[in-house]
């Protein structure tokens, strides 16, 4: 299935090249609960939902336990799962106060990738083989309105 994708123009900081120009954005159309996948996986194979809810739900909090160990969680397939953290420096070691200069931890995901023996390029596992379909349609303007257009001449549906 192709994934969906929206275009919008970067308005953010007028002093940067990338602003007026038009980027793509993926949609996300829903999103898949616990339950949902449980029962895919349940059809797909022949453990029981009940089973695989049991599994998923104890790995999150193992997964939880572990992450707050200071450990990486690899998961094959999938990939690597870290805690990480966002600071404001400090001018000195002794300056350095975790209360004040951690502003917030955070969960790090980094994808398994492949190497591409023809390219010798890493392939991200989700990534591989992902089509691109826009979603909706846009049409252009054939007059600006007053003032400018906004949106370079594009109109969302």
């Amino acid at each position: 299935m192709p994934l969906n994708y929206k275009i919008y123009m970067n308005k953010n900081k007028k002093n940067l090249k990338t602003y007026n120009k038009f980027y793509a954005r993926v949609v996300h159309t829903s999103t898949v609960e616990t339950d949902e996948l449980a029962g895919i996986i349940e059809r797909n194979c022949s453990v029981k939902k009940s089973d695989v809810l049991a599994v998923l739900t104890e790995m999150s909090e193992v997964m939880n336990d572990q992450l707050q160990d200071s450990k990486c969680v690899k998961l094959s397939g999938i990939g690597t799962f870290k805690l990480a953290v966002s600071c404001i420096g400090a001018d000195s070691i002794p300056e350095f106060n975790p209360t004040k200069n951690i502003k917030k931890i955070r969960v790090s995901f980094t994808p398994i990738t492949k190497v591409d023996r023809a390219t010798n390029k890493r392939i991200k596992n989700f990534t591989a083989g992902a089509k691109m379909k826009e979603y909706g349609q846009y049409t252009k303007i054939k007059t600006a309105p007053s003032g400018g257009d906004p949106n370079g001449g594009v109109v969302k549906p």
